[in-house]
Parts: C-alpha cells; sequence; structure tokens
C-alpha cells in the first residue's frame, strides 16, 4: 500500500520536511490518517527521526480513548511499518507525487459529482482550483526542490548586506532588527483597530522608497482605499494635506506608481497567490488577512486549515524568493493588552507561529489616556537575530506614519 510506504518514509525527519508541503491526513484512510497527525506532531516537537516504537508510544499518548478494535488495527499498522524496505530518494519522490494525483483525482471525482447531481453548495470555482492545485505538484517532478549554496568564507561573511536588503524605515525596530532578507515569513498581529494595517501599509511604503516592488492583498478594506492610505504613508500626508499640494504629492507618486500593485483579494486561494509570485516576482507582497485566503482540502478544525495556509505561505516566500508579511488577528485575550505575543493569534496552537521568522505585535493599553497615539511593539519571535524585546511609538494614523517616542 503506497499509504504505508510513504509513512514508513516520513519517519525521518528530512524527509518529512521537504514532504509535508504536499501531505495532508486527507490522503490517508481513516486509520491512518491518526497515524501521519501523530508523525507530524512529533517531527515538529522533536525534530528528530523516530524509531516504530517511539511513534506507537506517541500515538498512544495522543489518541488514549479510541475503541479496543481501532486501536488494536492502528497499532498493527504501525508495527507493520518495521517490515517496509526504506527505497530510494527517487523512488521515494515518485511514492509521494502518485499519492498526491491520487489523492488530487479523488478530490476531483468527488466535486465533479457534486456539481453534477446537483448539489447545494457545490462551486465549481472550488474544482477549478483543485484542477490547477493539481498541475501545480508537477512542477516538482522536474526541477530540484533543494539549492547548493557554495561560497567561500570572504562571500558569506560580505554577504550581510543583501542578507538585510528590506529596512523597516523606522529607528527603533531597526536597532533591535537591522532588517529582513528575501524567503523571510513575518507575521503583524494585533487586535482590531489598533493599527497592524496601518502599519502594514508603512512598511510597504518605506519599501516603495527604497526601490522594491510591492504586491499588497487586501481582503478587509477595498483596494482602492489601500493603496491611498499606503500613499498617505509614502508622503506623510493626510488626504486633505495631499489635495492642498497635488501637484508636488503627484511628482513623488510617479516614481512609485510602477512598483506597487494593490489587489482586491476576497474569495483567493493560496495556489492564486503563488502563481502571481512565481509569474510577476515581486520583492515584497503583504497579505491582510492571510487567514481569510482560501485552500483547497477538507480539514476538522480551523487551526489545521490556517496552519497549512501559513506553512503554503512560507514555500512561497522560499521558492519566489520574496519577503511576505501576513497581517494577522489577535485573539481577544490580547484586548487593551500593551504586550502582544504570537500565543495570542487568533485560530492557532502552534501550527501559524511556527512558520514565521518573525512575529511583531501591536498592542496599546485601553486605560492609558494618552493611548490614542501611543503603540507597544513587542517582537515575539525573532529568527533573524534573537532580539525579543519591546519599545513604543506614537502612530500618527491620519498620515499612515510611526515614529520613536521619547527613550525607546
Amino acid at each position: 500500500m503506497i499509504q504505508k510506504q510513504v509513512l514508513a518514509l516520513c519517519l525521518k525527519n528530512n524527509f518529512w520536511k521537504e514532504a509535508r508541503y504536499v501531505l495532508n491526513e486527507q490522503m490517508f484512510p481513516k486509520e491512518l490518517s491518526t497515524i501521519y497527525l501523530t508523525i507530524t506532531s512529533a517531527h515538529e516537537k522533536y525534530e528528530s527521526d523516530l524509531s516504530v516504537k517511539e511513534l506507537l508510544e506517541i500515538h498512544r499518548d495522543k489518541y488514549p480513548a479510541l475503541p479496543t478494535l481501532t486501536k488494536n488495527t492502528i497499532e498493527e499498522v504501525i508495527l507493520s511499518l518495521n517490515d517496509i524496505d526504506i527505497p530510494k530518494d527517487e523512488i521515494a519522490k515518485d511514492l509521494l507525487l502518485n499519492l498526491w494525483r491520487r489523492n488530487k483525482a479523488r478530490e476531483i471525482g468527488e466535486k465533479s459529482i457534486e456539481i453534477f447531481t446537483g448539489k447545494k453548495d457545490a462551486n465549481f470555482q472550488e474544482l477549478q482550483k483543485i484542477v490547477v492545485d493539481a498541475l501545480e505538484i508537477d512542477k516538482l517532478d522536474n526541477s530540484q526542490t533543494y539549492t547548493n549554496v557554495v561560497q567561500d568564507l570572504d562571500e558569506m561573511l560580505n554577504s550581510k548586506e543583501e542578507e538585510f536588503e528590506f529596512k523597516f524605515g523606522l529607528p527603533s525596530l531597526e536597532r533591535r532588527v537591522e532588517g529582513l532578507s528575501r524567503g523571510n515569513f513575518g507575521i503583524l498581529l494585533a487586535r482590531p483597530e489598533v493599527g497592524k494595517t496601518t502599519f502594514a501599509c508603512f512598511l510597504a511604503s518605506q519599501y516603495l522608497k527604497q526601490g522594491k516592488k510591492v504586491v499588497y492583498w487586501a481582503n478587509e478594506e477595498p483596494a482602492v482605499r489601500i493603496k491611498l492610505r499606503i500613499v498617505q504613508s509614502l508622503l506623510g500626508k493626510t488626504k486633505d494635506e495631499i489635495k492642498k499640494t497635488l501637484p508636488k504629492c503627484k511628482e513623488e507618486y510617479e516614481k512609485i506608481k510602477d512598483l506597487l500593485v494593490v489587489h482586491d483579494c476576497v474569495g483567493t486561494y493560496v495556489s492564486e497567490i503563488q502563481d502571481y509570485a512565481t509569474t510577476f516576482k515581486p520583492d515584497v507582497m503583504f497579505l491582510d488577512q492571510l487567514d481569510k485566503v482560501k485552500i483547497t482540502g477538507e480539514y476538522n478544525r480551523t487551526d489545521e486549515k490556517l496552519k497549512e495556509v501559513y506553512v503554503q505561505t512560507r514555500e512561497i516566500c522560499k521558492r519566489a524568493k520574496c519577503l511576505i508579511w501576513a497581517v494577522s488577528q489577535a485573539s481577544y485575550e490580547a484586548e487593551g493588552r500593551e504586550k502582544v505575543d504570537y500565543s495570542m493569534l487568533d485560530n492557532s496552537r502552534t501550527g501559524k507561529a511556527g512558520e514565521a521568522d518573525i512575529i511583531i505585535g501591536i498592542g496599546m493599553d485601553d486605560s492609558d489616556a494618552c493611548a490614542g497615539g501611543k503603540r507597544k511593539f513587542y517582537i515575539s519571535k525573532n529568527k533573524i537575530n534573537g532580539d525579543h524585546s519591546s519599545f513604543d511609538c506614537i502612530m500618527n494614523h491620519r498620515r499612515g506614519v510611526f515614529d520613536d517616542d521619547d527613550g525607546s
């Protein structure tokens, strides 16, 4: 059985790290899906190879209340993984691709039947997305998915300037994190009306000043509104101030007009964003809000679905060699709090946060009489240089700009 062969391969941490981008629990029969979920959670926690004995113990701990017959069947499958010969790399890759294609064929067939029989809520667009997704995997079949970096010591030591090519434009943040690089994935996190979209627009304006091609995917506010907010941040002016100095503002806007694209993305799928990124090759993309971007497949829980959205988005960063910022909602736990950390990501356990290189929470204290423009920034995750400090900034919402707070 091909699914059992893939499960045996996934016991190796390195194989699982590559395979997780194309695998999900729906690819396995019911009695095998819990085994795959156990392997996934174990690799995420321990980041090492698993033995069959370890898998058995972890599965028993993860699913203690299974009916006896189901438990015995699953444990028999786990023990049988000892008897499976591990194929060579090329054969393993073929097995993975064949499993993917079988699953996509099943999804296409089921969705086609729903549409053909007139099932309520059957959506032809969803069928199109599954077909596009199925065709996308063929890119893996004909191309190497890894890059061997060969550099001498001088080259590595001198690569810092390129590594941090994306500057924040906010001194208090740059004192803590010098900048970001292509392939990085960041999350901006806050409660509603605190300033996460304002800060995203501010960052977009700073990247435009650096000559970067910026794409903003908007599914909260209309695209035209987001575009104006980015331009306001760029110019540091309110809408009325722009009107009063329109000729000069038009001149400044012309300098960056061709670098900025803003899309309305209500109903957009992750696969569409990936296709766009690999075709048009932007330097930076903002996904506001990433949680609302759609994905094919069926998921039992919201956090599982969102984790897969974030996994695939991180993969876009790597494949398209661009920086991506996801704008995400904080849970109610963050309401009225200055220090917002990644444990407060809405509808998430650890999956969303696990994919990010940097997570910046934006908070404000409702009890502070001066909180109108004052915001607390907290770097709660930082794989760039490990700094996890917090600092204060002053937000001018009408102009869309952020300045250092004295003493930050």
